[in-house]
């Protein structure tokens, strides 16, 4: 019998139950399931004795006024990662540099100064509000503009090759953003062929130039190869639909046709636009550091593969007087890792050490584009290939505007799972479930949300590496990304079952 079921008496296999061969198989998998992620009892009690108090008089701490919004290479950011290592060293996580005596890798970015303009028939406009452009982006000098008429990338690449295409920006129609956007073959393919830049527009795009015009105060940072590496793929820009439709207006056009059109399949092939469009961003640098704060607690067997658990503990910083608090973003997430931290030490004391080894990671510049989660994947304390997942967690303890106002549902958790290994990652998440009992909501694996999931937090550098993940958080809430995102706001209760959650998880997953 699994150890998990060992001394239960509330599971009983039914009088007269007949056990066909796809049943014995059935229960045979279950029960290889319950075996893999044994839980012991000393560790299912450590998880139950969380400390509710621990996580909200540190989340008040990382989300007070003297962190100053931990906006990256900040005073403030510096504090909490100060604060982050002291908490490591106090649970006896092992410090991986200078020769075990520092939590601390420091990761070097570029604050960039940018001037930026766009021109449409003569008009210049800047941004943020009329227009976006990718960090890879220069400039795009008077180009002619082709506009696809395809819903496949296939067709469109294929169609290209018949015309001629050299020193032109290429629109990508809203309904193939999704499956070019991160396609590296696709943008090779473009590149070779002469296009010079891809255009985006569509309904995000209008509301992250809104959102862009209101957070204006945010500096833009970027790694080494944004700031002096040579870009080995095509940039791309990005209009709102005002500023579209007066680019397609000359082809007697508008977004809401052009989509239709390409909805319905009416019409094929490649448009010139009569309207060309110059698009420039002149750039400077400044070279910064900021930490991120990385402790292990070392596994039993050496030759095991190790996890990575992770959370971002910077955000907004302040605009002037107002400061952006970040409780939910993401100070819940470095607070949990913390606790988890605790926990997995606590279980280690008492003899219950974790057979892999696991690296606890506070990473910097998220919010910045996952600047730290990309340093580290690039400095690893160990190999990438040697990392068997990650789990990552950003934003928890809140409920957020889909399930506002639901009593009865508000005690969950949205997952996303890729587990490209099929080493078990979702069957470690629903097993250690079992004694949350927490509604694992799914929402977010659906096509329609999946790639911008996977793309918008830490897990995504690792995930381009080849690492399987999971993600845990708790969905948006109406303050996201506002002066109001404080810690009285948090539901503590809340956060602390998905902090169970996650040490569970993390237990099966360095322990199967």
């Amino acid at each position: 019998m699994s150890p998990i079921l060992r001394g239960r008496t509330d599971i009983n296999i039914p009088f007269g139950f007949h056990v066909t061969p796809m049943k014995r198989l059935t229960l045979i998998l279950l029960s290889l399931t319950s075996v893999a992620f044994a839980q012991p009892a000393a560790v299912r009690k450590i998880a139950s004795e969380i400390s509710t108090a621990s996580l909200r008089d540190n989340l008040f701490y990382l989300a007070s006024d003297k962190m100053e919004g931990r906006m990256m290479a900040t005073k403030g950011d510096t504090l909490a990662s100060i604060f982050i290592a002291d908490w490591f060293k106090i649970n006896k996580l092992v410090a991986p540099y200078k020769n075990g005596r520092s939590y601390f890798q420091a990761v070097t970015s570029y604050k960039i100064t940018s001037k930026d303009n766009l021109v449409i028939n003569g008009k210049n406009y800047d941004k943020p509000g009329n227009w976006m452009s990718s960090k890879d982006f220069s400039s795009a000098e008077n180009t002619g503009v082709l506009l696809p008429f395809f819903s496949d990338p296939d067709s469109l690449l294929k169609a290209l090759s018949n015309i001629d295409t050299k020193g032109k920006t290429l629109v990508i129609p809203s309904v193939l953003l999704e499956k070019t956007a991160t396609n590296e073959t696709f943008l090779a393919q473009l590149s070779a062929k002469g296009i010079v830049a891809t255009m985006n527009y569509g309904a995000l795009v209008d509301q992250f130039t809104e959102y862009a015009k209101k957070n204006s105060f945010l500096p833009q940072y970027t790694d080494s190869t944004g700031a002096f590496g040579k870009n080995l793929r095509i940039g791309s820009f990005s209009l709102t639909t005002e500023r579209m439709d007066e680019l397609l207006a000359s082809d007697a056009l508008t977004v809401k046709v052009y989509n239709e059109i390409i909805k319905t399949t009416s019409r094929s092939g490649i448009l010139e636009l009569k309207t060309k469009v110059s698009a420039e961003v002149k750039k400077s640098f400044q070279k910064i550091q900021a930490p991120n704060v990385i402790g292990m607690i070392k596994g039993s067997d050496p030759d095991a593969d190790c996890i990575v658990v992770s959370a971002h503990h910077d955000h907004d910083g302040r605009n002037g007087s107002e400061i952006y608090y970040g409780a939910v973003d993401n100070a819940s997430g470095t607070v949990a890792i913390m606790e988890m931290a605790a926990m997995m030490n606590k279980a280690s004391e008492k003899g219950f050490r974790p057979k892999r080894t696991i690296i606890f990671a506070s990473f910097t510049g998220e919010e910045r584009g996952l600047l730290g989660s990309y340093y580290y994947v690039d400095h690893p304390i160990t190999p990438i290939k040697k990392t068997r997942a990650i789990m990552n967690i950003d934003m928890m303890g809140r409920v957020d505007t889909i399930y506002s106002g639901k009593k009865a549902d508000s005690s969950y958790a949205y997952i996303l799972v890729k587990d490209s290994l099929n080493i078990g990652l979702r069957a470690a998440l629903f097993k250690a479930n079992d004694n949350v009992r927490l509604k694992l909501d799914t929402r977010y694996e659906q096509p329609q949300f999946a790639q911008r999931r996977i793309r918008g937090s830490d897990q995504y550098p690792f995930y381009k590496k080849g690492v399987p993940f999971v993600r845990i958080d708790c969905g948006f809430a109406k303050e996201y990304h506002k002066p109001e995102d404080t810690p009285d706001k948090i539901n503590y209760a809340l956060l602390t079952k998905q902090t169970q959650l996650a040490f569970l998880t993390l237990w099966n997953m360095a322990n199967d």
